[in-house]
């Protein structure tokens, strides 16, 4: 089963993964602030539908899903990237530099939150 909610957090650790390493600024890239706002935009355009999609395929499996409420969700984590952009350091027009070792927590927090019928509908898929 194939999410697009997915790819879409794939394509925003490949471009923060691709950006510009500053010799200067030791830990920190210089960043597409633009770009990653579109992916970030893609993310939260498609995370509903891929939930919807995850649980419909968990009932057809008659598997029950149980959410913890108490769990931080996807899209406080997506906001927190969000500010993180805000306050970066402009470089150029859209390019900002920000410390790629907040980059890297924020991501593992947007991994370690996908929503739990996701993660099972991808599990049992295969």
């Amino acid at each position: 089963m194939k999410f697009l909610s997915r790819e879409a957090i794939k394509n925003i650790e490949k471009t923060i993964q691709k950006s510009y390493n500053l010799p200067i600024f030791k830990g920190y890239k210089a960043i597409n602030k633009r770009g990653l706002e579109k992916l970030i935009d893609e993310l939260y355009a498609h995370l509903p539908e891929d939930v919807e999609k995850a649980r419909e395929y968990l009932r057809t499996r008659n598997y029950e899903i149980k959410t913890n409420p108490k769990k931080n969700t996807l899209y406080e984590t997506i906001q927190k990237l969000e500010i993180k952009l805000n306050e970066g350091f402009p470089l150029f027009a859209q390019t900002i530099i920000l410390n790629i070792k907040d980059l890297e927590n924020l991501l593992k927090e947007i991994e370690n939150d996908i929503p739990e019928e996701i993660l099972k509908a991808e599990i049992l898929s295969k």
